[in-house]
């Protein structure tokens, strides 16, 4: 018997992680966290956390903890599967189970290995002959804490310490070679693959440990400096992320950030970016990128700086693109890659470079622009022309297709119908992946989305950063379907007595679409996306301010525009002139309200 990975996330989904660890420690709340002894080990100092946020757990002593699974199938010493069969029961989380017909799906056994040699690889950590591997993290600003926190490990020079071990324990050769722990030799001997080596433990979704990377401690440059576990029965290079057990993560936030290597994920996170993923020493694949789906289509592109980074940038965008992603590139000045920028520069300097990102389409025109001569050079201009066909042969999406050919005629001063014809008509995909849509329904789908103009939008987006500001616009009639189902979202949440803090208002706005039957998949994927990646971006507060007004200011000349002047006399006239006049004086948004209510009448 198995569970499928998407009823595994639905119930981590709905476990309270501090209910199931509640039953069998006693915990204690210190601000957003939870602390108890660790039952994993002799602890007479609480050192076991439990974080609710992140949804998982951890002993910073031993290291054992996890999610609600792991943590309920090491306490009660069953196995994974029995675990979540269990948890479901008992928390009346409805999932379902499917029998076991593929000898090969039920791979406990090979789980069980990978976690006994987890332990050991962190136990050698703090060992007397790991001083190297302390030295070189502790260089990468990684103390004590921080290495038992992201669980890393470390393997001793020794030929066969981890063979001898785990052969002691009675696994078979034949498993341990299957998993890559161990490489044979030609006389038939057995030997360590890992040796020399800082152990970065690579998890699945669930949280199971299915891999591991090394990066190598030796000063010879003939050894690679990194190696990652080979494709075994649980682990697909191509088809696992490197810190993918941090997705609750991603889909609470909405966002990911795909960045290069094992330092620059974990730096991200002790900085708080704890939405950081990478590739396992490939370049970005498609079953990745459905992967990372899954959580969020949104999408941040950290990689270095370097010619090697740009390309893979470039590579990863059109791998995304063809599975619907919005794409947003970081870039660091003065940096050659993101861990450096974060101990450079700090956390304040790197939300700079998010709020400064660029879409990825403006990413490639200026990477493509400086490598041609666009000034009255006609052969340069078509080769330029020529290096957007791959980009837009991964574009599914239509209507995005239309803006970026717009976008991309205003640029170089090309008409759009030229444009459509090279990069669009003459560049059909040889394998198309074919969504079939109700042409109607598209059709409709479209009108709407027209409908919606830019400023209730605008509106929209300012309305999830200050949903205080929804009192003004609750009783303002609005021209487009998709912003009033927006606003049935915000009188729902008011009846709720929701409390009105912007985080929270995002985070229930991601949940109502998620489960409202109200918005196409047209809107989901359009407009609705893009104001959610809008959101991500933080501000800077004067500017945000600035927009505001400036929005309320917009709301109003419209309103006015569009009014019924027919009725007006003379003294209304007058009243509507002040009113123009005082709003037009406005510096803030609370001024503008004061006014606004002042004049109501008038309306």
């Amino acid at each position: 018997m198995y569970f499928k990975q998407e009823d595994i996330d639905k119930l981590l989904d709905n476990l309270r992680i501090e209910e199931v660890v509640g039953e069998f420690i006693e915990l204690k709340k210190v601000g957003s966290s939870y602390k108890g002894l660790c039952p994993f080990h002799a602890d007479t100092n609480p050192s076991f956390s439990v974080t609710p946020e992140k949804k998982i757990c951890k002993c910073f002593v031993c290291g054992s903890g996890g999610n609600s699974i792991n943590f309920y199938s090491k306490i009660k010493n069953i196995s994974y599967t029995e675990a979540i069969r269990e948890l479901a029961k008992k928390y009346r989380i409805n999932i379902k189970e499917y029998n076991n017909t593929n000898p090969n799906e039920n791979y406990e056994k090979f789980y069980n290995i990978m976690e006994e040699t987890h332990n050991f690889f962190m136990d050698k950590m703090f060992s007397q002959d790991s001083r190297g591997a302390l030295e070189y993290l502790s260089n990468r600003g990684l103390d004590t804490d921080l290495i038992k926190e992201h669980q890393l490990g470390y393997a001793s020079p020794k030929w066969s310490e981890l063979y001898e071990l785990l052969n002691s324990k009675g696994y078979s050769d034949e498993d341990l070679l299957a998993l890559g722990l161990v490489k044979k030799s030609e006389e038939g001997r057995i030997y360590d693959a890992f040796r020399n080596r800082v152990i970065f433990p690579i998890f699945s979704p669930s949280g199971r440990i299915i891999a591991f990377g090394g990066r190598s401690l030796e000063k010879d440059d003939s050894i690679p400096k990194y190696i990652n576990s080979p494709d075994t029965p649980i682990f697909k290079k191509g088809k696992n992320i490197y810190g993918i057990e941090r997705a609750i993560n991603i889909k609470n936030k909405n966002y990911s950030i795909l960045m290069e290597g094992y330092m620059d994920v974990l730096s991200a996170n002790i900085f708080g970016f704890d939405t950081s993923i990478a590739p396992l020493g490939t370049a970005l694949t498609e079953e990745q990128a459905q992967l990372i789906k899954r959580y969020s289509s949104n999408i941040l592109l950290s990689f270095d700086m370097d010619k090697a980074g740009i390309f893979a940038t470039e590579r990863a965008s059109f791998i995304l693109k063809s599975q619907g992603f919005n794409i947003r590139v970081l870039q660091f000045e003065g940096s050659k890659d993101p861990d450096e920028f974060l101990k450079k520069n700090g956390k304040e300097a790197f939300l700079k470079v998010v709020e400064n990102s660029l879409e990825i389409f403006d990413f490639l025109y200026n990477l493509y622009s400086s490598e041609y001569d666009l000034d009255n050079n006609i052969i340069a201009k078509q080769n330029f022309i020529e290096r957007f066909k791959e980009f837009f042969s991964n574009v599914e999406n239509d209507l995005e297709k239309e803006m970026y050919l717009k976008k991309l005629s205003e640029k170089i001063d090309i008409s759009v119908d030229v444009l459509r014809k090279t990069l669009v008509e003459q560049n059909k995909k040889h394998a198309i992946r074919k969504d079939y849509v109700d042409i109607n329904q598209e059709k409709i789908e479209k009108k709407e989305f027209k409908q919606a103009n830019n400023l209730e939008m605008a509106i929209v987006k300012m309305l999830l950063r200050k949903p205080e500001y929804y009192n003004f616009f609750k009783e303002e009639k609005l021209e487009s379907d998709i912003a009033n189902k927006i606003f049935k979202f915000f009188n729902q949440k008011i009846k709720e007595n929701l409390f009105f803090d912007s985080n929270t208002i995002m985070k229930e706005f991601k949940n109502y679409i998620e489960e409202s039957n109200e918005f196409s998949d047209y809107e989901k994927n359009n407009e609705l996306a893009r104001i959610i990646m809008d959101y991500i971006l933080i501000p800077n507060k004067f500017e945000e301010e600035r927009e505001n007004i400036a929005l309320f200011k917009s709301y109003l000349r419209v309103k006015l525009k569009l009014r019924d002047k027919t009725k007006d006399d003379i003294s209304k006239k007058i009243e509507f002139g002040k009113l123009k006049k005082e709003i037009e004086e406005t510096k803030s948004v609370e001024d503008f309200i004061k006014v606004y209510n002042s004049f109501k009448y008038l309306f």
